[in-house]
């Protein structure tokens, strides 16, 4: 009788939880890229904005970064190489993400030190192996009392010495780990880790948030340019703006959530008419208790506030069900598929309100019809 509304209300849950975590993908990415009013990002490889037509494109250069950066709008620009490795210190160990930065790294992502010295100039030149650690990988490898400033760690057979440890920052508030990161040299993790000479993404900074814009078409003038492409090729790059990011994943949840609004919605309407014509169905069999009551006392509103209680307790019922089955799928998508779901109080109000207004609305037509029998008819 509650299978309608219950696949209503899961599919609602669903849906909610899939919004919040979508919102929660696009806060964790533009913390990830560290973007302000003021920069965007550049990434290899042509086609939508995080789903490159190779994931092992080759079309970012230094030389391009360094064009680039020449170019009169920018104020600053990072290139870096990124891959996710495991860090070894004695008998401890962790999977971490591994950057190949630029000294201006921390510039343009306003994250101060916690310990130790950043990268520099002389480490970029001489290729040098050192380190700076962000807090999730420093904690896991090195006891408390331990100090990792000078220490040698790992990173997949190449040895590394610890020179910096950055600030904590903390989870976001979907879960997101922004200290789980390590940063190195940009020339040593392309000549002596990576072994890679091409980038994975190039971040530039306007000289004010007005000239994004313009920096952009220079940008991408300059880099068909250099690639050699075809006024009628595509581009074998792309940009990253937060407000790119915004509308890349919210369309992407919104063509899901179409089809989940629609279900839920028939799912409702679907279990409120079941309800309804189960509600029909009682008063035939409960008539000689309808007879009985109305005949002792009770009056045509205590008929009607019967029925309708009996409809929402089994609407709120099927609702309750329903968000236990949505919180199930929802985590089992956010455990088992890259669709982003985020759990939430929301789903249990959606779910009291909805399930009392199909109770509510498939339940005055039974109700009504209860109270106006004729007593005496009843007992017969």
């Amino acid at each position: 009788m509650t299978l309608g509304v219950i696949i209503g209300i899961a599919s609602m849950t669903v849906i909610v939880s899939i919004g919040e975590g979508t919102k929660g993908k696009v806060l964790d990415r533009i913390t990830e890229m560290g973007f302000g009013p003021d920069s965007f990002s550049v990434l290899a490889g042509g086609g939508r904005l995080f789903f490159p037509k190779s994931q092992n494109v080759t079309s970012l250069t230094l030389e391009d970064a360094d064009d680039i950066a020449a170019l009169a709008s920018v104020r600053l620009v990072v290139p870096h190489q990124r891959e996710t490795m495991r860090l070894v210190y004695r008998d401890q160990n962790t999977s971490t993400r591994v950057y190949g930065v630029t000294p201006d790294w921390i510039l343009s992502r306003g994250w101060n030190l916690w310990d130790g010295r950043f990268l520099n100039a002389d480490d970029m030149r001489r290729k040098t192996r050192v380190i700076v650690l962000g807090a999730t990988p420093a904690k896991k490898l090195f006891p408390r009392e331990v100090d990792p400033i000078g220490k040698e760690i790992r990173l997949g057979q190449v040895f590394f010495e610890v020179v910096g440890l950055l600030e904590e920052k903390g989870l976001t508030e979907s879960g997101y780990d922004p200290d789980d990161r390590t940063l190195i040299p940009l020339n040593t993790s392309m000549s002596r880790l990576f072994n890679k000479t091409y980038l994975h993404s190039i971040k530039v900074m306007a000289l004010s948030p007005s000239l994004v814009s313009k920096t952009m078409l220079d940008v991408t003038q300059l880099l068909r340019r250099n690639h050699g492409l075809s006024p009628i090729a595509a581009d074998d790059f792309r940009f990253i703006t937060p407000e790119g990011i915004m509308e890349w994943v919210t369309q992407s949840a919104q063509a899901l959530n179409r089809m989940l609004v629609l279900i839920s919605t028939v799912s409702l309407l679907v279990g409120g008419i079941v309800i309804m014509n189960i509600l029909l169905v009682s008063i035939r069999e409960r008539i000689r208790e309808i007879g009985v009551r109305r005949c002792f006392g009770a009056r045509r509103s205590d008929i009607i506030s019967q029925f309708l209680f009996e409809s929402i307790f089994v609407s709120l019922l099927g609702g309750m069900l329903g968000v236990g089955l949505g919180l199930g799928i929802s985590i089992g998508l956010q455990n088992f598929s890259p669709i982003p779901t985020r759990v939430t109080w929301e789903p249990f109000a959606l779910a009291l309100f909805f399930s009392t207004l199909v109770g509510l609305v498939f339940g005055i037509q039974p109700a009504r019809k209860a109270a106006y029998l004729n007593p005496e008819e009843t007992l017969r």
